[in-house]
């Protein structure tokens, strides 16, 4: 599933939530035979884990814990066992292990056209100069709005997004040596090198996980 925010894109995997704070525009996109589970949550309850968009692993209690609370009654009374359910569901996702699985959307237009490109097309492999046509400025002023905008270097923002699209890939069940070439990598090695750099771990486990 892909969500979009005016500054951000987030992909979202089986196993992982995305937390959003309140009042943030998006759009959502997910193949149709997706299924998710939506948690509100009352914006004074959920300051310890926001305001800043994340991606969450979801661990098996808090998988538990979110069909649990999705079965209980809107207005439950507090003190209820509901109650206390939901306090500790909240505390879970406090505690939840971040994943850096978001892209950041910048405002500048030059800088926009080619991040809106790469997003598009995550394997193209052109250097910062040879975007200076299609942005409309210096190779000098894209690599300082890169880092004033999106807080990366060119090559980390590029590699970022390529991991994004790798997540999406193996989540369908692509193998780990399709997915490289298809991101242009010219090594499935130099690919797993970036994502476990990245994620933390091989991109041969991230998918049998996800299955």
């Amino acid at each position: 599933m892909r969500v979009t925010t005016e500054d951000s894109q987030w992909l979202v995997p089986p196993g992982r939530a995305l937390l959003l704070p309140p009042g943030v525009v998006h759009a959502v996109h997910s193949p149709k035979e997706t299924r998710l589970r939506a948690v509100l949550v009352a914006p004074q309850m959920c300051r310890d884990f926001l305001p800043a968009c994340r991606i969450i692993a979801l661990t098996t209690l808090l998988q538990e814990l979110i069909d649990a609370v999705a079965r209980c009654p809107a207005d439950y009374p507090v003190p209820s066992p509901a109650s206390r359910m939901v306090a500790v569901l909240l505390d879970q996702i406090a505690l939840a292990h971040s994943e850096p699985l978001g892209v950041p959307r910048p405002s500048d237009t030059r800088l926009r056209r080619v991040t809106d490109a790469l997003m598009a097309s995550p394997a193209d492999g052109r250097s910062l100069s040879e975007w200076q046509d299609v942005a409309g400025a210096s190779s000098r002023t894209l690599a300082r709005l890169f880092e004033v905008e999106t807080g990366m270097s060119f090559s980390h923002y590029r590699r970022q997004v390529q991991i994004q699209a790798a997540v999406g890939m193996l989540a369908s069940g692509l193998p780990v040596g399709e997915v490289a070439h298809a991101l242009g990598y010219s090594t499935a090695s130099a690919f797993a090198f970036a994502f476990r750099k990245t994620l933390g771990s091989p991109p041969g486990r991230f998918r049998d996980q996800v299955e």
